[in-house]
């Protein structure tokens, strides 16, 4: 494998962010399981309880392939069978659907094919067993504990196991954006009004425990968001943000409950996409006569980028096709939500794949300099309040750059792992 295969490699395993959803097939089947009967409470104009209903349906990020493995997966095949093996000595007895449960978890986990996602029922005592066979297969790899994906999350309320795979450049380009953007207006605000205080707001970059209430037991890192670091206190999460693909949109607003009811966050920022067609990987055969995947590589990217100077000429956000393929789907619907314990604002972006007229984008989505603070220190702060701005016609340009590297990546993959170039 030459330097640019090993660079795509890495950047599949590193890759921060969270991606699309189709209704998955781990193990080689749709999967359809029994859903908690607890119902998380909504706020504001979501305080309608989810309809009741025994039918949990795990789902998927439209995945490069749906059999791709990062870099061949977490272990090779010996490794494999040997950390299974010690896996299975340490579960208990356990009911049929919680033992298919747990099987479909650590598959994910094991083989990280990229851009997926499955929420599936456990009890938290088989949330601990995964979570230590998760960690021995990362061990046995050699991968480190801080490499963020696969992602392991777990929400006690509802008792789900949340295993998300490296997402999609259109996700993890929207939470990066978002949570670079603020942090920089922060620090330039702060830099003359309040040095002192500004040391103390960080942007969150770890799994985060010590939920109260029904989430005392949960586990999660966001895609994004801020904490105030207190010197001699606990740190306190003020601002999270979730971005997610409209297929999962229940599963943020779950998300969403947790950090606030369960953390005490100020905001929530829930940012969905709708992707239209949702990826699937081609059959091989038209391709087999490709031999030169650089060149091949070269022409698909031509493709591509004249298809988006085209579509930006009609502020259209998507599709990007090459062979007769989509390699990347309409960006068809975009919105931003902004959720505080007694209130909910929603921005929309694009509609039907078109960005909206400049006057109906956000100029901002409501968040105040005080959001960044407790109370308490807020008020010892003395620093003038001022409004966040948001840079709509930014935000999107950066999502149109998603769609290009998506179309990329996903193809690169598929030369790379089904053609074996």
């Amino acid at each position: 494998m030459d330097a640019v295969s090993r660079e795509y490699n890495n950047r599949s395993r590193a890759s921060r962010s969270v991606a699309q959803i189709a209704t998955p097939s781990v193990a080689g089947a749709p999967y359809s399981g029994q859903q908690s009967e607890r119902k998380p409470i909504r706020h504001g104009a979501h305080n309608e309880e989810k309809a009741g209903g025994d039918q949990h349906h795990a789902q998927e990020l439209p995945s490069a392939n749906r059999q791709m493995r990062t870099a061949k997966g977490l272990l090779n095949a010996q490794t494999e069978l040997s950390a299974l093996a010690d896996t299975s000595k340490t579960i208990t007895v356990m009911g049929s659907q919680a033992l298919s449960n747990y099987d479909r978890a650590f598959t994910l986990l094991k083989e990280n094919p990229l851009e997926q996602r499955l929420d599936v029922q456990l009890p938290y005592e088989k949330f601990l067993q995964l979570d230590e066979a998760f960690s021995e297969l990362k061990s046995a790899a050699g991968i480190s504990e801080d490499q963020r994906y696969p992602s392991l999350a777990y929400n006690s309320r509802t008792e789900t196991v949340t295993v998300v795979t490296a997402p999609s450049s259109i996700h993890e380009g929207a939470a990066r954006w978002i949570d670079s953007k603020i942090f920089a207006f922060i620090e330039e605000y702060l830099s003359t009004r309040s040095p002192h205080t500004l040391q103390y707001i960080r942007q969150v970059g770890s799994t985060t425990k010590h939920f109260t209430g029904g989430y005392m037991r949960s586990r999660k890192e966001p895609d994004g968001g801020f904490l105030y670091v207190r010197m001699d206190g606990e740190d306190k999460l003020l601002i999270a943000l979730e971005v997610g693909y409209s297929e999962v949109y229940d599963k943020l607003l779950d998300d969403k409950d947790m950090w606030i009811d369960g953390k005490g966050a100020n905001v929530v920022i829930l940012v969905c996409l709708k992707e239209r067609p949702g990826f699937k990987s081609p059959a091989t055969a038209p391709y087999r006569d490709i031999t030169d995947w650089r060149a091949e590589m070269a022409a698909m990217s031509r493709t591509v980028g004249e298809t988006s100077q085209s579509n930006i000429q009609q502020g259209y956000y998507g599709l990007l096709a090459y062979k007769g393929h989509t390699w990347a789907g309409e960006l068809n619907e975009v919105f931003i939500e902004v959720w505080r314990p007694d209130s909910r604002d929603k921005f929309y972006l694009i509609q039907e794949g078109l960005r909206l007229p400049v006057d109906d984008l956000p100029v901002t989505l409501g968040l105040r300099m005080r959001d960044l603070y407790p109370r308490d220190e807020w008020e010892a702060a003395n620093v003038e309040d001022c409004i966040i701005p948001f840079d709509s016609a930014g935000f999107l340009e950066n999502l149109r750059f998603g769609i290009i590297t998506a179309s990329k990546d996903r193809f690169q993959g598929f030369l790379f792992e089904e053609l074996g170039l």
